[in-house]
């Protein structure tokens, strides 16, 4: 198993006591020299203590300009020993573009491929951490153990050493989709208008957390409204939710990462709906929504 990302606590503690002693010198030198200074413009000063106080200020001014330097040294160390990659991967191409929302990266550690083109793409180098950010919907099997392989394999395929690699959770558990999706739902909202999100399922025994946690968090930002869950190929299942929701008026959303073969095979119809006396409207999938959500100003 990898190292977490924050165990050289001893290391930072001792980054942040040279960072502390620098400042305190540069500020002892500081004060110093205002006093020799101050001192220096009182009458009646000896030529001898006047040279003193003079000597005193120079050497004052020589050792802020060290703390000076020796500040930057230890931030250019502290930044070169926590400089870390960035690795965007996702099921196939359709969400390369994506980005993980909330997250600062720069763009020149960011790296993207998808699971198809791991033995070809460029990966980042060993010198640094790297944190991979799976933009997967729902943790299971891809996300976790066939993507761990696929990175040790593709890292082995070139001859290189494995990098320290962080795993972080999948783009579906993050409360960005929801405050996103509820954006974009809340101007749609009637007196008698529910949700039903429609998710993949899993191969799994369990049923994966991230739709739950999602339509958790979409109860939060909109009271009042019914919002349910249902899947493709697991119980609950998503026509038979439909069938049992109270509202009349059901807006669909596919939480799913782009559109696909699930977005025009599996989902329900308006004439589904209809049967039971619904109405059905479909609306983008959610990661979609994200991505719209993230570009309005």
């Amino acid at each position: 198993m990898p190292r977490p990302i924050y165990t050289a606590t001893m290391r930072r503690h001792i980054i942040s006591l040279l960072l502390s002693l620098c400042a305190v010198i540069f500020c002892t030198a500081l004060v110093g020299s205002v006093q020799c200074g101050l001192e220096l413009s009182a009458p009646g000063l000896s030529p001898e203590r006047a040279a003193h106080l003079r000597g005193l200020i120079y050497f004052h001014f020589a050792l802020a300009q060290l703390a000076v330097i020796a500040t930057g040294v230890v931030l250019y160390i502290r930044h070169r020993r926590w400089r870390r990659y960035y690795l965007l991967v996702s099921y196939n191409e359709k969400g390369q573009n994506l980005n993980p929302p909330g997250i600062r990266m720069p763009s020149a550690r960011v790296y993207r491929c998808h699971l198809g083109n791991l033995s070809t793409c460029e990966l980042p180098p060993a010198g640094a951490p790297v944190l991979v950010y799976p933009m997967f919907m729902l943790s299971g099997h891809s996300s976790g153990h066939k993507l761990e392989h696929a990175l040790t394999a593709a890292y082995a395929a070139r001859g290189n050493s494995t990098p320290n690699l962080y795993y972080q959770p999948v783009l579906g558990a993050s409360p960005w989709l929801a405050k996103a999706a509820a954006a974009h739902i809340r101007p749609l909202l009637q007196s008698d208008t529910g949700v039903l999100v429609v998710a993949h399922g899993s191969k799994l025994s369990e049923a994966p957390p991230e739709p739950a946690l999602f339509c958790r968090r979409l109860r939060e930002l909109l009271p009042d409204t019914e919002v349910e869950v249902g899947y493709f190929s697991q119980q609950p299942e998503a026509h038979e939710k439909l069938r049992t929701m109270r509202s009349a008026h059901v807006l669909l959303l596919p939480f799913l990462l782009t559109e696909g073969i699930h977005t025009t095979r599996d989902l329900p119809t308006p004439e589904q709906a209809a049967t039971c006396g619904k109405q059905l409207t479909r609306l983008p999938v959610v990661a979609t929504l994200l991505a719209r959500h993230n570009d309005t100003p």
